[in-house]
């Protein structure tokens, strides 16, 4: 757990060095900006550097924690994630708070890993929560105007009601079973009945809202419009990495017969309504944010089918690592582009803001038109294998039963309805005018984050494995 801890507690020293920081008119913000980037990238290769030596002993732990495949993926994705999010955020931090900032984001990322190790239902509601408070502390001091307080209540309210679903559900399976560790939990799964099933449902609807599955969605809409571009992209990552691992932590692979009858079609149906909402409403939009918002909804849903496969078939969960990797990588390095796009002085409120864009900031245009041909799913990009792997994987549940064969037809439906509204996108980036001018302002952190996002897209299409 040296990792997590150490990006635990390195966030929670730059949070209470906030206080000693020189405020006023005559401090040095560029300079405050550039130390506290350098920790936090510092924490991260040290947190990478203490994974990487780490001796796994041969016995993996039947207490709090355990260390095993989920533990390691959780790890390296929220190392990748807060990599990229460092970068992105070294010039778009807000600069009258950048210990709070950069001490709630390491918070955040040390979380992701803190749950994918869990293996008891108060370690893992530690790890979950840890994710939560840093939030609703970023989403208060990035934007200061109605529209961030508008975000920052929202998430908080509608966070609080989802916790509640979690609690509830955990409490029943502490119930029922007597135990808080989830490995004898899930022991238990082949002897349980209805009520435990119930129990799982609660849970589910409780980790609905961190991966922004429907109905628990309406607020990402709303929150990415009302925050930064850099908040943006860390909340349609870090919690959703989250929640889909602590899914895996809580429901395992040892679900019995009638456990299955209830939850999967759950599963299924959430992620129908998932996929169709959020392509639906995101095709609908021309406000950027709000469209990358339900494209994030979307993206859940694609998920929730290789959950399905997990439970029912006992597959790997390596399809659903490889997704969230691939969703990182042109996820984030869109929102990359797009800050240093607004950074340069440009806008990125509407889709119309990006017309004739690739003339003004080629560079970044560029990378954009890389993220958003791997979120289409095209050949030559991470996408392309993400959402190709999850399709097989619903066509191979398939043989068992006619349901899984009308989500993978779905799943192509829904595909083709993403790759409109992203077509829309891209095609602004290359309307000629000769009205616009160039847009010169650099900021090398940025073009570092969207630099790594693209040259990963492209990389693991070749070598997916590395995924």
């Amino acid at each position: 757990m040296l990792p997590a801890l150490t990006l635990v507690l390195g966030g929670s020293v730059l949070m209470a060095a906030s206080l000693l920081l020189k405020t006023g008119a005559n401090r040095d913000v560029h300079g405050q900006r550039t130390y506290m980037a350098l920790i936090s990238l510092a924490l991260l290769v040290s947190a990478g550097l203490f994974g990487y030596f780490r001796v796994v002993p041969e016995e993996l732990g039947q207490g709090m924690f355990r260390f095993d495949d989920a533990a390691l993926a959780s790890e390296r994705l929220a190392l990748l994630g807060g990599l990229i999010l460092v970068l992105m955020s070294w010039s778009t931090a807000p600069s009258s708070h950048l210990g709070e900032y950069y001490g709630g984001l390491l918070i955040m990322i040390g979380a992701v890993p803190v749950v994918g190790a869990s293996n008891d239902l108060v370690s893992l509601f530690l790890g979950l929560e840890l994710i939560s408070i840093p939030t609703y502390v970023l989403l208060g001091i990035v934007k200061g105007d109605n529209a961030g307080a508008e975000a920052t209540i929202k998430y908080f309210l509608l966070s609080a009601f989802a916790s509640s679903f979690f609690l509830l559900g955990v409490s029943y399976l502490y119930g029922f079973v007597g135990s808080t560790n989830l490995q004898v939990i899930q022991s238990n799964f082949s002897g349980a009945g209805r009520l435990t099933s119930f129990a799982l449902v609660l849970v589910m609807c409780g980790l609905a809202f961190r991966v922004t599955a429907v109905p628990f969605h309406f607020y990402a809409p709303d929150v990415f419009d009302g925050t930064s571009l850099t908040m943006a992209g860390i909340m349609s990552y870090l919690p959703k990495v989250a929640g889909f691992v602590a899914l895996i932590r809580v429901m395992g692979t040892g679900l019995n017969s009638q456990t299955i009858e209830i939850v999967v079609p759950v599963l299924f149906v959430c992620s129908a309504l998932t996929m169709l909402v959020g392509n639906f409403f995101a095709s609908a939009q021309n406000n950027l944010r709000r469209l990358l918002a339900y494209s994030s909804v979307a993206h859940t849903g694609y998920l929730m089918l290789a959950m399905t496969a997990l439970l029912r078939d006992n597959a790997e969960p390596n399809v659903l690592y490889s997704y969230l990797a691939a969703y990182a990588a042109m996820t984030l390095g869109f929102f990359a582009c797009l800050g240093e796009i607004e950074a340069a002085g440009g806008k990125t409120q509407l889709i119309g803001d990006l017309s004739g864009m690739f003339y003004r900031r080629p560079a970044a245009s560029l990378g954009m038109t890389v993220c958003l041909i791997s979120m289409i799913g095209l050949p030559l990009t991470a996408g392309f294998w993400a959402k190709f792997l999850v399709f097989m994987g619903t066509i191979a549940a398939g043989t068992k039963d006619g349901l899984s064969i009308a989500m993978a037809i779905l799943m192509a439906f829904n595909a083709v309805i993403a790759a409109g509204y992203y077509w829309r996108v891209l095609s602004k980036l290359y309307e000629k005018s000769d009205e616009y001018l160039p847009l010169r302002v650099f900021r090398p952190s940025l073009f570092v984050a969207y630099t790594i996002c693209v040259v990963l897209t492209i990389v693991w299409f070749f070598v997916p494995a590395v995924m």
